[in-house]
């Protein structure tokens, strides 16, 4: 009996239900408690590749290729941990000072170059300041994570200088970008800028709706943990 079909599905059921649990598909009756103000979290789907004879940047997980056994030879801090398809690879650590990462993820496949993993990271930033501006360094990591935002008038964008100053005939008027300040529904409204000193921000939204009183934003932040 062929059971590949079967190993492929449970496969995709371990790496995407948490995925879409995390990414606000939960099936839970009740909203996680909301971080303290000086502090950021997202949770990203992340898709990672480790070639053979490296570490996964930022982390201490190691690939060295294929065992004659047929498992994937993996190292954790140093310590074996032999691999197959479907099993799961998890780390937590923090790459650099301010931040926290957790990867959730399971093997996807893997041969003598190198090894492919799927999941989830969940990115917790400390002491937040934001300075807005600039351009990122060399990235050691890098997370995309979905985002909205619902901001009521004189609200911000978190992470962000970004306030929403209401309603006008040209569109939303957003304060904080450089530039024309209105927005209509479906336009982009993008800003970069630092939340420690080793972590940056790159917003990629747009305008879902909006009117005098709030508007509603939505799209990726882009997390840079430089080397």
């Amino acid at each position: 009996m062929n059971h590949q079909p079967m190993r492929w599905i449970s496969l995709l059921v371990a790496v995407i239900l948490p995925t879409l649990a995390l990414l606000g598909c939960s099936f839970l009756p009740f909203a996680p408690t909301p971080p303290p103000p000086n502090v950021m979290v997202y949770d990203a789907p992340v898709a990672l590749t480790i070639k053979k004879d490296n570490l996964l940047p930022g982390t201490t997980i190691a690939y060295g290729g294929k065992l004659p056994t047929g498992s994937a030879k993996v190292m954790i801090a140093g310590l074996a941990a032999p691999k197959q398809v479907a099993d799961t690879l998890d780390w937590q650590g923090t790459p650099v000072p301010n931040i926290a990462v957790k990867l959730t993820t399971r093997v996807v496949s893997f041969d003598d170059q190198a090894l492919n993993l799927a999941g989830t990271a969940h990115i917790e930033i400390q002491g937040v300041t934001v300075q807005p501006g600039g351009s990122p360094g060399n990235a050691q990591m890098e997370f995309s994570a979905p985002v909205t935002f619902s901001l009521a008038k004189s609200g911000g964008i978190p992470g962000s200088n970004i306030l929403y100053d209401g309603a006008a005939p040209e569109g939303a008027k957003f304060l904080g970008i450089e530039g024309y300040p209105y927005r209509k529904t479906l336009d982009s409204l993008q800003y970069n800028g630092r939340l420690a000193p080793k972590v940056f921000l790159r917003l990629d939204l747009r305008v879902i709706s909006f009117s005098d009183t709030g508007a509603a934003v939505g799209g990726t932040a882009n997390i840079i943990v430089e080397q």
